[in-house]
């Protein structure tokens, strides 16, 4: 269970008592000791590593370095990675005031021990994102605030002050849930996974001895281990390691670290994480490879564009040599992206122990590297700029849509119905596909583009336009391949799994309107009166919009069996309508230019 779900069940459970909510929080602050206000990142380099690498079993019990942990925890609740408190306190000082000398940001590692030896302190801080303007009404926090304190949250009767909004919320059907209440119970969220951290759980350090399921427990379940030798050790270490982080001992940390490390090395060895994986994720959380690659991928773009323009406009639109310093760079930095990309890519399957393959985002940054792909193969046969550059530009949007809140990077084990080995057959090749189809249609779009300047004597610019036909046309076919064969090898693991080969769901359904739609775009190629580039242009282009149904609408708007979300209808996103605006207008500019328009008498290439 996602420490996401985990915390919406607390808050319906919370909720249900939030007349005696104060009451537990201020127990629990008068049983801790209260110390000075702490000092940001008081472990040392030391201990911060092997902190970061120490493993921890979450509610759905995936075996994770605790930096990995701390990280989600801090971005779930503050939307920061690396929380700084004057920032926080910024927001409710008047307009004008000068920044605090000194702000240093927390490491999330060191600020989740400090939450934990010191929750009275946190408890005052302004710590919870809040981002919402009706959530802020609600609250009666100025519009330019962006984190309070959970103390804020309680009344002076000690009441939560949210508490009726809350049960509002739960009680109206998710369909009929307004913004304001989604909002509302997103930060609620926030508030619990807080109040639940502030008591050390959720890290679940120390295994169950002989345990056949292999159950780890916490810090606040330490008394549920069989009496014995590793609860008397887990109690103890448990407040050590509290005490020497509200005083910052470091030779305390580092025994209390080292002990967890033992038991978990003797009683939990069998879900023992190696040592590649620890390492391959902590390299992924420091360094967001994903979302730092996407600048490099438009650099490329600019480059490649750039180049293709210039041979338009200078060489005749002739392919380049390797040595053209323009060319060269925008693939270099077109081939460097890919292979970071990959190597990231690769370094997340290590780290997952799977493909990833499994939910949106990860599906999101496997087609966009699935585009890289395909701008590289075709670049490299084409060599004239333009497939590497509207490949690079597609694949810095996918991943930009992937950094999206939509999405959710945390890695998670696999439901049962994808444990299978279908799943990087099926998933692979399906998703591939639409790096293929992506490439085609932005090639298409790039044709209607060049049709815009049609004209008596622009020779250049007409073998542009036929050559960008042959190769949308190219690239279409490639897509539509594989997805055909991914379908059909769909309907296999779908016997498998579910005992029956088609079922007319949405996901299947919307697999069957793309491949007719594309199968119906190429073939205008063989009905004479059709056989011209602004119809496969157009054709190609438009049906962009098939894919994105297959896989947003489908997955995040219908229900069916393959949708990552709940399947709730949720309202169109304006880029919807954006997008259908500027397909349709570019469409209807070029079918202008290209009907009352001529080349000239110049035979085609």
């Amino acid at each position: 269970m996602r420490p996401e779900i985990r915390a919406s069940i607390i808050g319906v459970v919370l909720t249900l008592v939030l007349t005696v909510l104060s009451a537990p929080i201020t127990a629990r602050a008068q049983d801790q000791h209260h110390h000075d206000d702490p000092t940001p990142n008081f472990l040392n380099r030391e201990n911060r590593e092997m902190g970061s690498r120490l493993l921890m079993q979450d509610m759905r019990g995936r075996m994770k370095p605790l930096d990995t942990y701390v990280r989600e925890l801090s971005m779930k609740i503050s939307k920061r990675e690396s929380y700084d408190p004057f920032e926080a306190a910024l927001s409710y000082l008047p307009a004008g005031t000068e920044e605090p000398a000194g702000n240093v940001a927390w490491e999330p590692l060191d600020m989740w021990l400090s939450w934990v030896s010191n929750p009275q302190y946190w408890f005052d801080m302004p710590v919870i994102a809040v981002r919402f303007p009706g959530v802020k009404d609600m609250i009666g926090v100025s519009q330019d605030t962006k984190w309070v304190s959970a103390r804020s949250l309680i009344t002076p009767e000690g009441e939560y002050m949210l508490q009726g909004h809350v049960r509002e919320a739960l009680r109206t059907p998710d369909r009929d849930r307004s913004k304001i209440q989604r909002k509302l119970l997103d930060f609620n969220d926030r508030f619990n996974i807080f109040y639940d951290a502030l008591g050390g759980g959720g890290v679940r350090f120390f295994p169950i001895p002989g345990d056949a399921n292999n159950t780890w427990v916490g810090f606040d379940s330490v008394e549920t281990l069989p009496a014995g030798d590793v609860r008397d050790t887990a109690k103890r270490v448990t407040g050590e390691l509290r005490e020497a982080a509200a005083h910052g001992d470091n030779v305390v940390i580092h025994r209390a670290f080292t002990t967890i490390v033992g038991l978990q090395k003797e009683y939990g060895s069998s879900v023992h994480t190696s040592d590649t994986a620890i390492a391959s994720e902590l390299w992924l959380n420091r360094s967001h490879p994903f979302r730092n690659v996407t600048m490099p991928y438009f650099a490329a773009f600019v480059l490649l564009m750039a180049a293709f323009f210039w041979s338009l406009a200078r060489r005749q639109e002739e392919a380049y040599s390797w040595k053209h310093p323009l060319y060269l760079l925008g693939m270099l930095a077109l081939a460097g992206s890919f292979g970071y990309h990959l190597y990231a890519y690769v370094l997340r399957w290590i780290a997952s122990g799977r493909a990833p393959l499994s939910n949106g985002y990860e599906s999101l940054i496997f087609i966009a590297l699935a585009t890289g792909l395909a701008g590289l193969l075709f670049e490299l046969k084409d060599r004239r700029g333009s497939a590497g550059g509207v490949a690079a530009l597609l694949t810095a949007v996918i991943l930009a849509v992937a950094m999206l809140s939509t999405f959710n990077p945390d890695i998670g084990p696999l439901v049962p119905v994808l444990a299978s080995y279908w799943l990087n057959i099926h998933v692979t090749i399906i998703t591939g596909s639409y790096g293929f189809l992506g490439l085609g249609s932005l090639l298409g779009a790039l044709t209607l583009i060049l049709i815009l300047f049609k004209g008596p004597d622009r020779l250049q610019i007409r073998e542009a336009v036929y050559k960008l036909d042959r190769l949308s046309f190219t690239a279409l076919v490639t897509g539509l391949g594989l997805l055909s064969v991914g379908t059909l090898l769909g309907g296999v693991w779908a016997n498998e799994s579910w005992g029956r080969y088609w079922g007319w769901d949405p996901k299947e359904t919307w697999s069957l309107v793309t491949i007719l739609v594309y199968a119906i775009a190429i073939h205008f190629r063989w009905i004479p009166s059709m056989n011209r580039p602004w119809v496969l242009a157009s054709a190609g282009f438009a049906s962009i919009a098939s894919v994105v149904m297959t896989y947003f609408g489908v997955n995040y708007f219908l229900s069916g069996l393959h949708s990552y979300a709940q399947g709730d209808a949720g309202q169109v996103p304006d880029w919807v309508f954006i997008g259908a605006g500027i397909i349709v207008a570019l469409i209807v500019a070029s079918y202008f230019s290209d009907r009352f328009r001529s080349w000239g008498d110049v035979p085609k290439s």
